[in-house]
């Protein structure tokens, strides 16, 4: 099946939402919240390995299961699908989204930040709207199939 380019990189920019304006929802923005996920960096960065002892707190085991009930759990795991995406999308495409959305960085501070012109980071960025689209696909349905108004 076709997938309408254009129409489905705006699903893709209109999910994220402009990550410059303030007070203006997302659907992103959204998941976020009822999941509980204060720190976006957690969606993208792997985290770090090294052979140090660490302890494990458990705190009150109680306090824990009631933040777990509290939460949304469909939106934790719409939140784990698209961390699960980003890490197995091309580098260059998931860094392109995290910067924008992520770290909500105009497009001038990613073209610095990645060494490309600004209007090679919107091309960029579009490509990486339309790889998200088709990665998340089964859970998100941000693609439009050509012909379908």
């Amino acid at each position: 099946m076709g997938y309408d380019r254009e129409r489905t990189i705006k699903n893709v920019s209109d999910f994220f939402g402009n990550p410059l304006a303030v007070n203006k929802p997302s659907e992103f923005k959204d998941l976020m919240d009822l999941a509980q996920v204060s720190n976006a960096d957690s969606l993208y960065h792997s985290p770090v390995i090294n052979d140090m002892p660490m302890s494990h707190d458990d705190g009150n085991r109680v306090d824990k299961a009631v933040v777990e009930l509290i939460g949304n759990q469909s939106a934790k795991e719409t939140i784990r699908l698209i961390r699960v995406t980003l890490n197995n999308m091309d580098d260059r495409y998931a860094r392109v989204i995290y910067l924008r959305h992520f770290k909500c960085l105009p497009m001038i501070d990613i073209a610095e930040t990645i060494g490309y012109s600004p209007s090679n980071v919107e091309k960029l960025l579009e490509t990486a709207y339309y790889r998200f689209a088709l990665w998340s696909e089964s859970f998100l349905k941000l693609t439009c199939p050509v012909g379908i108004e």
